[in-house]
């Protein structure tokens, strides 16, 4: 897991230099008026989903693993809280769904949230866990960019 501000973000380019490269400049181009919707950098390997959506309590929540596509989430407007955990012992509660890739996991271990802000990014690597939109019921707009396992070095 890696917790930074876009502005740092060219210094994990040797994770994935190719996805990191085409990313600066893409990112850079969104604001919080951007359109709902999917833009492919790469088919199949590298896209920007925005999403719009309220924040909901922790309690509420699951974490979620993907076993392909690392995520990295950046605010575009308002605030929430991430919860990641290294649990490796969480009640798996919904089997790995190959066509969507993920799998969802029970809160019943140590987690450490992350106060996302617009600017903040979080990456979060294939297999980590993860709890994302969780705050006080506010609204937010978020990039999430899926980047493919094969585009890390």
């Amino acid at each position: 897991m890696i917790f930074d501000h876009v502005d740092n973000l060219k210094n994990y380019s040797a994770l994935a230099p190719e996805a990191i490269e085409l990313l600066i400049p893409a990112l850079a181009e969104l604001s919080a008026d951007t359109p709902n919707g999917k833009t492919i950098l790469i088919e199949d390997k590298l896209f920007i989903l925005i999403q719009r959506y309220d924040t909901h309590p922790l309690a509420e929540g699951k974490f979620e693993t993907h076993s392909n596509f690392a995520d990295l989430q950046m605010l575009l407007s308002g605030n929430e809280e991430i919860y990641y955990t290294g649990d490796e012992n969480l009640e798996c509660v919904s089997p790995y769904d190959e066509k969507n890739d993920y799998a969802l996991y029970a809160q019943n271990g140590a987690s450490t949230p992350l106060a996302l802000k617009p600017g903040n990014f979080a990456i979060f690597l294939p297999e980590e866990k993860h709890l994302p939109g969780r705050g006080d019921t506010s609204p937010v707009v978020k990039a999430v960019i899926k980047i493919h396992r094969s585009l890390f070095c």
